[in-house]
């Protein structure tokens, strides 16, 4: 008697795999490359997409309009500050720098100035270190476009 290869008891078939591997392989690089933008995006704001929202003088329900008003230029000893502030809801969403002249390396202070500006809804914060009159400055800026917001 002759036996098949499918009768022998001692051959192996080769059973065919799909390497399951694979599919967890591409899967978990998917989701590390996804949490990296989404952690980079929320350690680093400035990464992100900006989202300003359009000017406009629509009223909100409450009656005070949206709103971008440009201040005054603030001449100081470094330079000259002039700020646009943004109010969107009520509040204000955003302190845009228009102009923003200092010198030795006192305009770096902006950014900080402008975060600040939106964090206090106003110009009630205190001043940045070894920057007083640039913060001084700003903050004047500041007070002259709040003042045109009606």
């Amino acid at each position: 008697m002759r036996l098949q290869s499918s009768d022998n008891p001692y051959t192996t078939k080769r059973i065919k795999t799909r390497r399951p591997w694979v599919t967890s392989t591409v899967a978990l690089a998917v989701l590390a490359i996804g949490g990296g933008v989404a952690v980079d995006s929320y350690l680093n704001p400035s990464h992100a997409v900006p989202t300003t929202p359009p000017p406009s003088s629509t009223p909100t329900a409450t009656g005070k309009p949206d709103m971008t008003v440009t201040g005054d230029p603030i001449q100081y000893a470094y330079g000259v500050v002039q700020v646009e502030v943004v109010r969107t809801n009520e509040k204000i969403s955003a302190v845009n720098l228009v102009q923003g002249t200092a010198s030795a390396g006192r305009d770096q202070a902006f950014s900080t100035l402008q975060r600040a500006a939106v964090s206090s809804q106003g110009s009630g914060f205190g001043n940045l270190s070894g920057a007083t009159y640039t913060t001084d400055a700003f903050k004047q800026a500041l007070d002259s476009a709040i003042s045109k917001l009606s």
